[in-house]
């Protein structure tokens, strides 16, 4: 991380200005090659060593993630389904595969020793230093580490064919870091600030969107990179990919503390309930 000062203030609120430049940002802050080459090695070492836990989702949603609205045809822009398919491994399972931290050793990435986990990317992200900027960025009084045990890290694995459709978030923003770029294909592209409170649905535009009528702005970030989007209010997607393997890690930071993902996401994104992982720590 040593490219990028992320303990300055005045840096993180350039680039806040920036991510809401509409000629500049567009909603996203973009930090390439935000991890160092020996930060990328450990994060991809540690992502490989779980990925035979992942678990394979294939699902059809339509862009606003929402349950079908009968009120329009299977072939409206509301209705009309995207296709995702990912491996996921939930953090729970990086924890399951590290050992407790030890006073003698620490994360390249933790700045301090008080992180409950000898996991890497775990360490990361409860890094009081990422989360300020993090905070800063979105422009926020305060920003909480989820209360998920399964949601609040997990990391994606995308294999040729794989691809995540065009949707509009649900929560506010994402982080992402991306840890293993593809050879081909899996650009990250997003159209910028096509929702707003005026019209939340913008089926004119979606339409577009979704008929290749729209331009959008494609991103190709090197592995190592660090992206921090307001997903909520552009449509975004991830290009299949054709060669080689994309590898994320999803950070999750909320407005207030202890939040937790409703089990119907969750069943969709890790194919578990709560009560499995609760049920295992106590086994």
């Amino acid at each position: 991380m040593d490219r990028y000062p992320i303990h300055d203030l005045k840096f993180a609120i350039e680039c806040r200005r920036k991510m809401n430049s509409s000629k500049e940002g567009g909603g996203l802050c973009y930090l390439p090659e935000f991890l160092t080459p020996e930060g990328i090695r450990l994060l991809q070492a540690e992502a490989n060593s779980v990925q035979c836990e992942a678990f394979h989702s294939d699902e059809s949603h339509n862009v606003y993630l929402e349950r079908e609205d009968t009120k329009f045809s299977s072939c409206h822009v509301r209705n009309m389904p995207q296709r995702s398919t990912k491996r996921l491994v939930a953090a729970d399972q990086l924890v399951a595969h590290s050992s407790p931290p030890s006073s003698s050793s620490s994360s390249p990435f933790s700045s301090s020793s008080s992180s409950s986990s000898s996991c890497i990317l775990l360490s990361l992200y409860e890094s009081e230093l990422l989360r300020s900027f993090v905070r800063e960025v979105i422009g926020l009084k305060s920003l909480h580490l989820s209360g998920d045990p399964m949601n609040k890290v997990h990391l994606n694995y995308f294999s040729p064919g794989d691809e995540l459709g065009w949707h509009f978030d649900n929560s506010e923003f994402f982080v992402n870091l991306l840890l293993q770029a593809p050879i081909a294909g899996g650009e990250f592209e997003f159209v910028p600030r096509s929702r707003t409170g005026k019209d939340p649905n913008n089926y004119a535009l979606v339409q577009q969107v979704l008929e290749g009528a729209k331009s959008v702005t494609r991103v190709e970030p090197p592995s190592g990179s660090l992206l921090i989007f307001r997903g909520k209010y552009s449509i975004h997607r991830v290009s299949q990919v054709i060669d080689g393997e994309r590898i994320t890690a999803i950070l999750t930071y909320e407005k207030q503390p202890g939040v937790i993902m409703n089990e119907y996401t969750r069943k969709k994104f890790f194919g578990r309930a709560l009560d499995d992982v609760e049920r295992q720590n106590r086994s």
